[in-house]
């Protein structure tokens, strides 16, 4: 008979419901409601690709960061995730490799690129409790970025690149205490509408859909009430396809690596 008793009590907590869902921990909710401002060191190494040689452009970049995001309920929707961020680097990077001369001929060349990075990111997503003290945040995103670089001197040229991003992205939150939180980050986007123009060779491209990869480790540490301080690693990674001729030149396919450390304060307005 108590077989049947136990049997029946499950049977009745089955269709009472489930249990509720375990909540977002309030350290990470803390952690994820704040607004930053870092800065950073950032290693460039560039590689493009003209038919059977290459280009190698490489260095150390001073820059900062600033960034808003917010956990919290929206609408009725409990633990939506929003978040805007950007990135900026500048500073001489070494350019070692080739210019093209009218009809896609080349002349080696070796200079100083002076250079500016821009990034910016727009993340909308959803945390989801798997533990007591561990969330996940899975969310799409959309962005732009853009670089300029001149390499100076008698056959060098100032260049502008510019493209779109949008993908997908996770973050993983550990609340190791109720001040410290520990994060990894990956992204994976599309690189869309890219575009590189050099205004003094009157030339303009259009290169096709190419990858951005990015991975990414913090520690967020809760001060009081509301100060914060930061810091985190990162890795990213993106093509661009390349384009065809136009005015005597065209934009070779490149890639670029960006090894990014970066430590700053932030407000929780939680």
């Amino acid at each position: 008979m108590s077989g049947w008793l136990a049997l029946a009590a499950l049977v009745g907590g089955a269709a009472r419901g489930a249990s509720p869902p375990t909540p977002v921990n309030p350290a990470i909710a803390a952690a994820e409601t704040r607004v930053a401002l870092g800065v950073s060191v950032s290693g460039f190494l560039y590689r493009e690709s003209f038919g059977g040689v290459s280009a190698r452009e490489s260095g150390v970049l001073p820059g900062f960061m600033a960034s808003m995001s917010r956990l919290g309920p929206v609408l009725g929707v409990p633990d939506v995730y929003t978040g805007v961020v950007y990135d900026f680097s500048g500073g001489p990077l070494a350019y070692r490799g080739y210019v093209q001369g009218s009809g896609q001929g080349l002349s080696p060349y070796d200079a100083t690129d002076h250079a500016r990075f821009n990034h910016v990111e727009v993340r909308l997503g959803r945390a989801l409790a798997l533990t007591s003290s561990v969330d996940l945040i899975p969310f799409v995103v959309a962005g732009y970025q853009n670089w300029y670089r001149n390499v100076g001197g008698p056959a060098g040229y100032g260049e502008f690149y510019r493209a779109a991003l949008a993908g997908v992205g996770a973050k993983l939150d550990v609340a190791v205490s109720d001040e410290l939180v520990l994060s990894a980050s990956a992204e994976g986007m599309a690189v869309l509408g890219g575009r590189a123009s050099a205004p003094a060779l009157d030339f303009t491209g259009n290169f096709g859909t190419s990858g951005e990869e990015t991975v990414r480790l913090g520690a967020d540490w809760r001060l009081g009430n509301v100060w914060h301080v930061f810091a985190g690693l990162g890795v990213r990674h993106f093509d661009y396809a390349g384009s065809g001729l136009n005015n005597g030149y065209y934009e070779p396919p490149s890639r670029t690596l960006e090894f990014q450390s970066e430590i700053g304060v932030a407000f929780g307005f939680r």
